[in-house]
């Protein structure tokens, strides 16, 4: 099994501890299928082996059990509408189809199988699945996907869980090493410690709470708005991703409000939101 893995990480610090919001996934469009709690496990440091969840996601990837040398194996962070970098920056399918292109000339692979949370599932708002989008951006090649919340054991086995509510978790997101990790909490606790990212100016930790907006609370109305208040900070990955969000939301404005984000992107030096801009401008 070929195996491309697109979660790296950036690791904050941070002082604040804030405890988790109980209901993880109400009141928000997306034609979803939840229903329970779960609870996560905490960490004691005095008493346990403590890892960062982020950190355990990325090793415990490295350790995808090989299905078979027919299956290109790609993981990659994602809520039901789009895929996101371990920067926090979204992967439009389009550009993650050409970055597997070769990878797929290789006769012996047959499907792709991607393990991002609810990528086989059609969410509300949405033309098709993750997997399904990127099978015809590959010209119908099969791909696959994960059909809830995506979890990563240590040995390299995964599953998925389909919750309402998600007790327990705790900013920063943290596991006794060796524990399951959650995919979409590494970035969905950064929502515990928002107020806390405002009030410092903190765009990177502001940014990653929009991303936890999208991927943890499947509220992606709310994860726009939070990628522009990191954007008035001057970051421009949040820029970049209001816009994209702009792009496919195509409601009245949104497309003038994408090109000033993109161009507000642009002057900070960012050079996929020039790109971008390039491309939306010969439409």
């Amino acid at each position: 099994m070929k195996r491309i893995i697109f979660k790296y990480f950036v690791f904050l610090l941070f002082i604040v501890l804030a405890s988790s919001p109980s209901t993880a996934n109400t009141g928000c469009k997306h034609n979803l299928d939840l229903e329970g709690s779960i609870s996560v496990k905490g960490c004691d440091n005095q008493k346990q082996t403590c890892v960062n969840g982020a950190s355990a996601v990325y090793n415990y990837a490295e350790n995808l059990k090989d299905e078979s040398d027919e299956i290109l194996t790609v993981a990659v962070s994602s809520s039901p509408w789009r895929l996101y970098g371990g920067d926090g920056r979204i992967i439009r399918i389009k550009d993650l189809a050409k970055e597997i292109e070769k990878s797929l000339e290789d006769p012996k692979v047959k499907s792709v199988k991607i393990y991002s949370s609810w990528s086989d599932v059609k969410p509300y708002g949405a033309k098709n699945s993750i997997a399904k989008q990127l099978s015809d951006e590959l010209d119908g090649f099969p791909v696959s996907g994960i059909d809830g919340f995506l979890w990563y054991k240590s040995n390299g086995e995964t599953y998925s869980t389909k919750q309402s509510f998600t007790i327990g978790a705790n900013f920063p997101y943290f596991i006794a090493s060796g524990d399951d990790v959650m995919d979409s909490l590494t970035d969905g606790a950064y929502i515990m410690a928002q107020n806390f990212f405002i009030k410092k100016k903190d765009p990177i930790g502001l940014n990653h709470a929009a991303v936890g907006w999208d991927v943890y609370m499947l509220c992606p109305d709310t994860a726009l708005h939070t990628f522009e208040l990191a954007a008035e900070m001057d970051y421009p990955i949040a820029a970049y991703n209001a816009a994209i969000m702009r792009l496919e939301r195509a409601g009245d404005g949104d497309f003038e409000r994408a090109k000033q984000l993109l161009m507000r992107a642009v002057k900070l030096g960012d050079k996929q939101s020039e790109s971008l801009l390039e491309e939306i401008s010969l439409k």
